[in-house]
Parts: structure tokens; sequence; C-alpha cells
């Protein structure tokens, strides 16, 4: 059975969660808190990073490490594109959502720094609305890894004030995302939350 060690309030742990409840499989779950990381985790983990997962005695982390490992270890339904050109595409859509798009996140938790990324928060879900009027998906017409990537962020926006309203292409895009079984099973009690606020 895969072991998850994962934090509930953590996008890259809802990251590797909506992973694990696409493809259905057996896991134990061990919550962590970032702030308080026991020390037999850090014998695991000695950098500390969740989500952590240990499969077979292997362990890995960093989400998207640890996700692409699982669609190729457990590969249905599959989570990456057929092509390889579509896989290359999708690799570089969660770099460069880690890059932006969790950069802008982590910003916006920053009160020093929250009312320029909130600035430019908007600016990219503009851009984004505009994308995704071309596609069901981010990578065309299949679910993949890069949509598992925008999710767990997209999901957080009304709690942290932004709205979305007025972006019709990128509301029925969250839709899409959030109506998902596996993406309804992924939420940790604090991300069930969130829709609350």
């Amino acid at each position: 059975m895969i072991k998850l060690y994962s934090d509930g309030h953590c996008p890259d742990s809802h990251r590797t969660r909506i992973v694990l409840a696409e493809k259905e499989l057996p896991v134990s779950m061990i919550e962590v808190e970032k702030d308080n990381i026991p020390a037999d985790f850090l014998e695991l983990n000695p950098y500390g990073k969740l989500p952590t997962v240990v499969d077979r005695d292997i362990v890995f982390f960093e989400s998207s490490v640890v996700n692409e490992y699982l669609d190729e270890r457990y590969p249905h339904p599959p989570l990456k594109p057929g092509s390889p050109a579509e896989r290359a595409q999708m690799r570089m859509a969660v770099l460069q959502l880690e890059r932006e798009l969790y950069t802008l996140f982590a910003d916006m938790q920053n009160s020093r720094k929250k009312k320029d990324a909130a600035r430019k928060m908007a600016t990219y879900l503009e851009s984004l609305n505009t994308y995704l009027a071309r596609q069901e998906y981010f990578i065309g017409e299949q679910y993949t890894l890069a949509d598992v990537a925008l999710a767990p962020i997209l999901w957080r926006l009304s709690s942290m004030g932004v709205d979305t309203s007025k972006w019709g292409n990128l509301e029925g895009y969250m839709d899409r995302l959030f109506e998902r079984p596996a993406f309804q099973r992924s939420l940790s009690e604090h991300e069930q939350m969130l829709q609350d606020f």
C-alpha cells in the first residue's frame, strides 16, 4: 500500500491527493503540518518536503515528480497525453504553473506582497480565461497533470477574495475540475471548508 505524507492546507499535497484519487489507489495517509514536522518523518525525508510518497520502500517527494511517478507506475486512467509532443507541452505547462501561479499564490499569503500579487493574479487569470476559450482542459480535450496542478490553486481563489465571475471560460473550466468525483474525494477537511468563506 502507498503511504502518503500530506499537509491538508498545502496545494502541493492536494495535487498528489488528486492523482491518487483519480487512480483510486489504496493509500495510507499521514497528516503532517509543515510547521510541526515530526522527527521520524525527517528520518524518512531529511528535506521535510510535502507531499512525500513511500511506494514499495522507495521514497519520493516534490509533487510534480511524485505525480509523474504515480502516473507511470499506475497508468490507468492515464493523466498524461499520448504523444511525446503533448507530454512535453504538459510538462512545460506544469513547470510554468509552478513558477508563476504557485509563486503568485505564495505572494498573496504574504501581507507585504499581497496587493501587488492580487493585481498580477487578476492579470494571470484573465489570460487563462482567454486561453481556455479554445479547449476543454489545459492541454486540449484530455484531463492531465497540468489540470491537476491548476485545480488546488483555483479551488483556493474564493477564500483569498478573488472574484472569478467575470471570466466565464475560467469558471466553466473550474466547474469541470471541481465536479470530478476524484477531486471531491481528494479534499482535506480544511479544503472542504474553504468554499464556506
